[in-house]
């Protein structure tokens, strides 16, 4: 090749070469500062969990110490079936002492068993609750677990819901929560310890269409857990007795039996009672107060209401759909 082709032809080699380390360093850059970037949003979401577990426990950091499972004692409203019976089982299995209290009688394969005490109480009733109370006191001792669990719904749009079931509902769902607690709860206080978990749904976050009556509930069931968890804190300053609460989506129940092929079909995937059960018990034995929204890649919606408002009509558009569907 003459000497005069030669030349141009490094030349242009050179600025191939030079051209592709360019990209490469570039490429690199784009690189290191995605990385970066994934670095800083993990370390964040992980300085968050820790800084949300502490503040649900009294700004501690290690579980409490001083839970014994066989010395314990707890109390599950409406654990004769769905949920609550769930969870009793998984506290019977760590050989604690359970106090039943609904108005269902227990399932065949929880009679009998020397941990669980059966106590046919209406939640929706003072004087029933209180009745039930002294006998779980006289029966077991004073508990400390409650775990506020039943619940009732029934699909229907504002203008059809009956005045008597409106006020059964936020008896049930709500108002017991206040009965339960007054019962229960000035003894963990005295005694500096205590869980108390409130059971509450996905639809504290968000109102459902044919179903205000149970959003209203459950919203003024987390409303009550905040409440109660602060007043806890400043005023009794019983730092040592412990607050959750639970956001469960839709679970197959005998709560939901009649319309459960409904929200399928609208495409709500039911959980079961088995794993929310876990998720609830596994909190208890967490031996720590915090929140569950459960499934956990549902977190998302607690935020719902700081959305802007057409993200959040969306949302509520997308499930007012479904719920036509029930």
């Amino acid at each position: 090749m003459p000497p005069a082709k030669v030349v141009p032809a490094r030349a242009l080699l050179r600025h191939d070469a030079a051209h592709r380390l360019g990209l490469a360093a570039a490429g690199l850059a784009v690189v290191r500062t995605v990385l970066l970037v994934l670095v800083g949003l993990g370390t964040a979401r992980f300085v968050n969990n820790v800084l949300s577990l502490m503040a649900a426990n009294s700004w501690r950091l290690t579980p409490a110490a001083t839970w014994n499972w066989p010395d314990e004692i707890a109390v599950v409203t409406g654990g004769s079936s769905g949920i609550g019976a769930g969870v009793v089982q998984r506290l019977a299995g760590r050989h604690m002492r359970v106090a039943v209290l609904d108005i269902q009688e227990l399932p065949k394969e929880m009679q009998g068993n020397p941990l669980v005490y059966f106590y046919k109480c209406d939640i929706t009733s003072p004087e029933s609750v209180a009745e039930a109370a002294d006998a779980v006191r006289r029966d077991i001792g004073h508990p400390s677990i409650l775990i506020n669990n039943a619940g009732i719904t029934r699909p229907m749009p504002i203008l059809k819901m009956p005045s008597d079931f409106l006020h059964k509902i936020f008896n049930v769902n709500c108002l017991s929560h206040w009965t339960l607690v007054q019962q229960f709860l000035p003894n963990m206080i005295h005694v500096n310890k205590g869980h108390v978990v409130t059971v509450a749904s996905i639809a504290s976050f968000v109102a459902l269409a044919k179903a205000a009556d149970y959003s209203a509930t459950k919203a003024a069931a987390h409303a009550f857990h905040e409440a109660l968890s602060t007043e806890l804190r400043h005023l009794y300053k019983a730092d040592g007795v412990l607050t959750s609460i639970a956001h469960p989506n839709f679970v197959r129940t005998p709560l939901v039996e009649d319309f459960a092929n409904g929200l399928e079909t609208g495409g709500i995937r039911l959980l079961t009672t088995d794993y929310v059960a876990d998720e609830i018990a596994g909190q208890v034995f967490s031996k720590r107060g915090g929140q569950l929204v459960i499934p956990q890649n549902m977190t998302f919606l607690a935020g719902l209401r700081a959305w802007p408002t057409w993200m959040q009509t969306l949302v509520r558009d997308i499930l007012g759909k479904m719920a036509m569907k029930l």
